[in-house]
């Protein structure tokens, strides 16, 4: 696939909110700083709530979704559905090798 490459290490957290909990990895400012900065002259590719489309991968495993800006600080997030969290055999609090490819 075209696009720009990405690949960090984070840990994954969990967030609860009233209905729901989601799993995500946080992607470090700078990376967050400079995927703002490319999808805002792509604003045309860009989806609901400033998300970015990319394609994630974790060791072989890989799909299509969208990371988000979701913190104070300006910092993306990549939320892990459970059934990428069960095929990947990952939990909280696990440090994992991340691999994400734009499509801005």
């Amino acid at each position: 696939m075209d696009g720009l490459q990405y690949t960090f290490s984070g840990v994954i957290k969990q967030w609860l909110g009233s209905k729901s909990t989601w799993h995500y990895v946080r992607l470090p400012l700078t990376m967050s700083d400079e995927i703002k900065t490319l999808s805002q002259y792509h604003q045309s590719k860009r989806r609901g709530w400033g998300a970015v489309k990319v394609e994630a991968t974790i060791g072989a495993l890989s799909w299509q979704t969208s990371i988000f800006p979701a913190f104070d600080q300006g910092c993306y997030a990549l939320f892990l559905k459970a059934d990428i969290r069960k095929q990947a055999a990952l939990r909280v609090d696990d440090t994992v090798t991340l691999q994400l490819t734009l499509f801005i």
